[in-house]
């Protein structure tokens, strides 16, 4: 780096600090660094030696979770900036009381984008008393969702003023250790898995049954792509797997269309129309509710779903406007009434449909319920399964959102739950007899290297009136020109 650019780069430093001092006035806060215990210096507090409340955070990203507690403060500009992993910073200031009562005047939390230009401060938040009640987090500020632009990254934090002093140092972020696996025992295994033990699997069968194959993030464009315009299937290797099942079900992680403009992402994915009759060839259904089928804009999306439905492909998750989007896909097949729906939960939310407008189905908590509920209450579904685009990249566990909402949706009458968008597998488990299925991992997809990325499932399961009767996954590897490759079959399927 040249001299001028360092200089750019102090003059840039100095206008961030002025920005953030200004924004707090004289209680401003001040860089925090994320740091150890043993090298923090809790100045901040030393003003208050015996705090009669301190603020409490929570601090969420990446599968990862921090605890911050500050304490009141006569010297707020002394608060640290701590780095949570390379996306994010956060700032927690708690402004003491003039009367020297030990008491939080104010408090003001802020998170600043890493990976932005000159890490800009991107969310704050201040409130001063009096408290709302509770302690516990999130009383204070609810959970706040802060979203970088650079990398589609969200953190989530928050807050709650708690009595007395802290248990621990002040302003120090301290990472919880990670968390356990769910302690299944690995989901992909020789043999059908069957929720519930034997005894279900002994249970007469009641009438027709109906065998549907998953699979997960299926992108067309790039290299799988150069594979169709050259005359070659990139499904070649799985097709005639994937043939024994009754209906195969896949997340299309790429846009089909000719229209649109590139947003500015660090990834987009566009494929070209000429992809459609092989997708057709492997895939039943695809679900277009996830965090790329908006790369090019609304225009190309709607194109999309004009081709999807002149190709004579079902599509979930997605439609022309919110209701549209929301609706349940009702297949019939062998007697049953099978109902999906697809949500995505990862951002940018701006892909979401609207009362009139296209987009995908967005993941709250309450309309999916409903959504579940009326499938089988208006649509009188035999079967109801939610496929979700969720999770952690990356994370081969899944996280404690996932299993929140997987668990309710369960509760509210889902045989079944499936999921992607981690680009890797994920555990599984099962609830009041049904399974959870968190991540299949990647299925056609490139620009990977690591086995981890490269390694997918095909899901199968065998259903009746009384839901899942039985299942199994079969694991995937992908070439590096992203076409799957079958790692072997259970005898009898």
């Amino acid at each position: 780096m040249g001299p001028s650019s360092r200089r750019r780069r102090q003059r840039a430093h100095h206008f961030a600090a002025l920005f953030a001092w200004l924004c707090l006035g004289w209680a401003g806060s001040g860089a925090i660094a994320a740091s150890s215990a043993a090298q923090a210096t809790p100045a901040a507090s030393a003003a208050v030696p015996s705090p009669a409340e301190h603020l409490h955070c929570e601090i969420r990203y990446a599968s990862q979770v921090w605890d911050l507690d500050a304490t009141p403060s006569q010297q707020p500009l002394q608060a640290k900036r701590h780095d949570l992993g390379r996306r994010f910073a956060f700032r927690a200031v708690a402004r003491a009381s003039q009367a020297g009562d030990g008491r939080i005047e104010h408090v003001t939390t802020q998170v600043f984008d890493r990976e932005a230009d000159q890490a800009p401060m991107v969310q704050q938040f201040r409130r001063s008393p009096p408290w709302p009640a509770g302690s516990e987090v999130p009383a204070l500020t609810g959970w706040q969702h802060v979203y970088s632009a650079v990398l589609g990254r969200e953190l989530v934090y928050g807050c709650a003023v708690r009595m007395g002093p802290p248990p621990g140092l002040a302003d120090v972020a301290m990472l919880r250790p990670a968390p356990a696996s769910s302690g299944l025992p690995p989901l992909w295994r020789p043999e059908p898995v069957v929720p519930g033990g034997a005894s279900q699997a002994a249970t007469p069968v009641d009438g027709p049954t109906v065998r549907i194959a998953f699979v997960g993030d299926v992108m067309l464009a790039d290299g799988p792509g150069r594979e169709i315009a050259a005359g070659r299937d990139p499904f070649e290797h799985v097709a005639a797997r994937l043939r024994q099942a009754d209906l195969r079900v896949g997340n299309l992680e790429c846009v089909i269309a000719r229209s649109g403009r590139a947003l500015d992402k660090p990834w987009t994915f566009r494929a070209h129309p000429r992809v459609l009759p092989v997708l057709k060839r492997h895939l039943d259904v695809v679900s277009v509710a996830n965090n790329h089928v908006g790369d090019f804009g609304r225009e190309a999306f709607a194109e999309m779903l004009g081709h999807l439905d002149a190709s004579g492909i079902p599509r979930v998750g997605g439609g022309r406007n919110l209701a549209e989007a929301h609706r349940p896909l009702l297949i019939e097949k062998n007697g049953l009434r099978i109902a999906l729906l697809a949500y995505n939960e990862f951002f940018p939310r701006s892909f979401e449909a609207d009362a009139d407008q296209p987009g995908s189905a967005w993941s709250e908590d309450e309309r999916v319920v409903e959504d579940i509920r009326r499938a089988r209450s208006e649509h009188r579904a035999d079967l109801v399964i939610p496929f979700m685009h969720w999770g952690t990249e990356d994370d081969p566990v899944a996280n404690d959102r996932q299993r929140q909402l997987a668990r309710r949706m369960i509760d509210a009458g889902a045989d079944a739950v499936v999921g992607t968008h981690p680009h890797v597998v994920q555990d599984a488990e099962v609830h009041r007899g049904k399974p959870i299925v968190y991540s299949l991992g990647n299925f056609v997809f490139d620009g990977f290297d690591s086995l981890s990325h490269r390694t997918g499932w095909m899901l199968f399961f065998t259903a009746d009136r009384q839901g899942v009767r039985e299942w199994h996954v079969e694991p995937v590897r992908t070439d590096l020109a992203g076409t799957p490759h079958p790692q072997g079959v259970p005898p009898g399927w």
